[in-house]
């Protein structure tokens, strides 16, 4: 009877035992530690289809903190168009970032209220596009007009796999993805830069989720390659460390149960 016993946990403790090699041995396994210089299959020039590229400048949205300046000759009417009568027309915003945004935002039904002019539509335009708008506007009363718009610096959101997952801020307007990769530390090992997802929702109210593959050279012809104002990039992992997530949580209870079973064992002799 007690061989019988012996032999089952002879049996239990080699099938333990071979498990706890095989999990041991996935969570072990070595990341793919030159991911962070592989970005490109190989070396290739690529002839872009529609070169040089046609920036598309930020269109301005709702709740958007825009910053308006007039200069003229007219100094009474500058002063009251910059809100220097004793209206309010900036306000600072906090950004992700700590930084403060100084401006007027756009209201929930797309304008901004200027002295003497009114209110002037700015959801949809450019920033370019609404200092000619108002430039049109004060022709009238402000003489050798000028207009200065800003938009103060928007970003993107990086997750996943990547160094430092947080919201960068776009230090210029045209900066391309591996330069944006780049100020969060570039990617991790595990990351699976071949299946990469740029989500973005469009100023028409239309939402994308794109999948690039940095390995592959043609990605440099991708209408993703800049990413945008607002864009989120997920960087997913590659299925290798989810195995080795999975043997760092279950080999430390293997190993346990295989000591209790050749304890028993041993008892039992």
């Amino acid at each position: 009877m007690i061989q019988i016993k012996h032999r089952s946990f002879s049996t239990l403790t080699f099938v333990l035992l071979v498990l706890v090699l095989i999990v041991s041995s996935t969570s072990c396994k070595a990341p793919n530690l030159n991911i962070l210089g592989s970005y490109m299959d190989s070396t290739k020039t690529v002839g872009l289809s529609n070169y040089p590229f046609p920036y598309e400048e930020p269109q301005i949205k709702r709740y958007d903190i825009v910053r308006v300046k007039f200069a003229g000759s007219s100094v009474d009417v500058m002063e009251l168009l910059n809100g220097n009568g004793g209206i309010q027309l900036e306000t600072v915003k906090k950004t992700s970032e700590g930084a403060d945004q100084i401006g007027q935002q756009v209201d929930k039904d797309g304008f901004l209220i200027f002295p003497l002019i009114g209110k002037v539509k700015a959801e949809g335009l450019t920033k370019d596009q609404l200092r000619q708008e108002l430039l049109t506007l004060v022709s009238p009363i402000l003489k050798e007009p000028y207009v200065f718009v800003d938009l103060p610096s928007r970003g993107i959101s990086l997750m996943g796999e990547v160094a430092k997952p947080s919201s960068v801020t776009l230090v210029r307007e045209r900066m391309n993805l591996l330069e944006v990769l780049a100020q969060v530390g570039s990617v991790t090992e595990y990351a699976d830069v071949e299946n990469v997802k740029v989500y973005r929702e469009n100023f028409d109210g239309t939402r994308v989720l794109a999948h690039l593959n940095l390995k592959d050279s043609s990605f440099l012809n991708s209408p993703y390659f800049y990413p945008k104002p607002d864009d989120v990039v997920y960087v997913p992992a590659i299925k290798q460390k989810l195995v080795k997530n999975f043997g760092q949580m279950y080999a430390p209870i293997a190993t346990i149960v295989l000591a209790l079973t050749t304890l028993i064992v041993t008892l039992l002799r």
